[in-house]
């Protein structure tokens, strides 16, 4: 596979291989300390989160389309308030609301973009669609 970005495991279960779990007792480091920083460790985990799945960015649609629900049923709440003259600061509850569902609409497309270059992303990297497991009388 041509990636760059090659984290073992995670190629394993893209492969198909048949995967087993097996305790291991890891012992104590005997000489000196891990030349991975937090900030290296955390590069590590985003680079392996986002080259190989695209839940991220589902959950980035998913976050803007509940923000912009949410916005909804308080506008449909401010809206019966002021019907009823509950409404003390008048204009503030209708800029918050604005502010609210666009930004929910905002997360939503940007999340839908990112998708959609994630796909993009997945046709550069060029991974076969198949892999061949095994042969016969092949020459």
């Amino acid at each position: 596979m041509k990636d760059k970005a090659r984290y073992f495991p995670t190629m394993v279960r893209w492969v198909g291989f048949r995967r087993v779990e097996i305790a291991v007792n890891h012992a104590a480091r005997n000489e000196g300390q891990s030349s991975y920083s937090f900030k290296s460790l955390l590069n590590l985990a985003l680079n392996t989160i986002l080259s190989f799945s695209d839940k991220p960015l589902r959950l980035t649609v998913k976050a803007g389309i509940l923000i912009s629900l949410i916005s909804f049923i308080v506008a449909a709440v401010t809206f019966c308030r002021a019907i009823m003259g509950y409404i003390v600061v008048s204009g503030y509850s209708s800029m918050m609301i604005s502010i609210w569902l666009l930004a929910g609409v905002i997360i939503t497309l940007i999340g839908m973009l990112g998708l959609y270059i994630g796909k993009i992303f997945d046709q550069v990297k060029d991974r076969p669609v198949f892999i061949v497991q095994q042969t016969i009388n092949f020459e």
